[in-house]
């Protein structure tokens, strides 16, 4: 890596850190006393469910979730193109651009990191991306380019951010960064807040599925169906945006580093792979349609399998049918929706028991059945399924007590 690189990623880092924390603070979680048996807990359905009439809004064949650090809630709405952001109470959000995530065709995967990143998958060979915080803030000015002194030449060269990558990945001669050209356009401030490709595959790529990797990380993945692939993509600044208030933010580009899974029928391979999702120490989770196993555990560290098969569960042949999503509570216990089973199964993740099945009670979330589910999210001990069968949402919230527990017929 030339100098510039390291310097600018680093003060990119910098920067970053200072900068986007402090606007949007991450909501303290909640503790949950574990101290209980397996016996004593149910998942109960909240209600409202969220429909169109519970909403004021119709969802077109819903199929994933996602939630942000500040707490707002994305599903991606396939059949009406577009994500729609909901409260955790129910009401939909429109301020801040969070009204105009549209037009893109057919999303059904969603993912949001640290940066604020919302990463959209729709079947084909790109990612979009949509950053919230750049839609919250007021923006004063924008550079795509800087100035670097050439030592070949003696002289000073303006150049774009994404020719000097180019440049960078080619092994050109160093150049030294001496400052950015920032540019007072509401064209470019327009342009910016807007949804646009983050990264694109090979050609004929079939992108399914995104996960943010560790806080502050800087690192995304993505299943890959048509070269039936786990990719690990990492993001570079492509645009310097300076804020009224004098910060600097950043809009990124996605470059594919390396290939963590690749095609196989064996553990730590995949085969038509879908739902991923990581947890806070890089380990990663997917779904696949295809192979032998298809819910698997890699570390994050050298991406082999952490489960195998005749020890835990999760590994078992034939145990899963259609599993289309997955998804970790504050526990980092596992959660996996069964499309074609038309249920979820809950798997302990830490401890003795990792990898074997663990009870989801007798009532609620446990004994339902779901029409078409493609989306599962776990987020302050409430299990949110994506019902897209139905064009709604449904809610089941972790309880330690019968009382809890309605009858079928009188939900909470």
């Amino acid at each position: 890596m030339r100098k510039f690189s390291i310097v600018f990623i680093s003060w990119v880092l910098f920067v970053a850190a200072g900068c986007n924390q402090d606007k949007l603070p991450l909501p303290v979680p909640r503790v949950q006393n574990a101290s209980f048996g397996a016996n004593d807990t149910n998942y109960v359905e909240l209600s409202p469910v969220w429909n169109a009439q519970n909403l004021g809004y119709q969802f077109s064949h819903p199929e994933d979730i996602t939630i942000g650090p500040d707490g707002i809630i994305f599903v991606a709405d396939k059949g009406n193109d577009r994500v729609v952001a909901l409260s955790k109470a129910g009401n939909i959000l429109t301020s801040n651009g969070l009204g105009s995530i549209a037009d893109i065709p057919h999303p059904y995967g969603v993912a949001i990191d640290s940066k604020l990143n919302l990463l959209i998958a729709n079947g084909s060979d790109t990612l979009y991306c949509w950053n919230q915080f750049l839609n919250y803030t007021e923006i004063d000015s924008i550079a795509d380019e800087a100035v670097f002194f050439d030592p070949a030449k003696s002289d000073t060269v303006l150049i774009n951010f994404k020719k000097y990558l180019q440049l960078v990945q080619s092994g050109q001669p160093q150049l030294d960064f001496k400052y950015f050209v920032f540019h007072k356009d509401p064209s470019l401030v327009n342009k910016i807040r807007k949804i646009y490709p983050i990264y694109v595959a090979e050609n004929g790529a079939q992108l399914n599925g995104v996960a943010a990797g560790p806080f502050g990380s800087g690192i995304l993945y993505v299943t890959e169906s048509a070269y039936d692939k786990i990719s690990e993509i990492t993001l570079v600044p492509q645009v310097v945006v300076k804020t009224n208030y004098g910060a600097s933010l950043f809009q990124y580009t996605g470059i594919r580093t390396q290939d963590i899974a690749t095609f196989g029928s064996g553990a730590g391979t995949v085969d038509d792979p879908w739902g991923i999702t990581t947890d806070k120490e890089g380990d990663i989770y997917f779904t696949q349609l295809g192979g032998n196993f298809r819910v698997q555990k890699l570390d994050g560290k050298n991406f082999k399998p952490v489960y195998v098969l005749y020890q835990d569960a999760i590994m078992d042949l034939n145990r899963f049918m259609m599993p289309t999503d997955i998804a970790l509570d504050g526990l980092e216990n596992i959660f996996v929706i069964d499309t074609q089973a038309k249920t979820v199964s809950k798997f302990a993740n830490t401890g003795a028991n990792a990898g074997q099945v663990l009870s989801l009670g007798t009532r609620g979330l446990a004994i339902e059945e779901f029409n078409d589910a493609r989306g599962i999210m776990v987020d302050d001990n409430i299990v949110y399924i994506v019902e897209s069968g139905e064009n709604r949402i449904r809610r089941f919230q972790y309880s330690v007590s019968e009382s809890d527990i309605p009858d079928k017929e009188n939900q909470p």
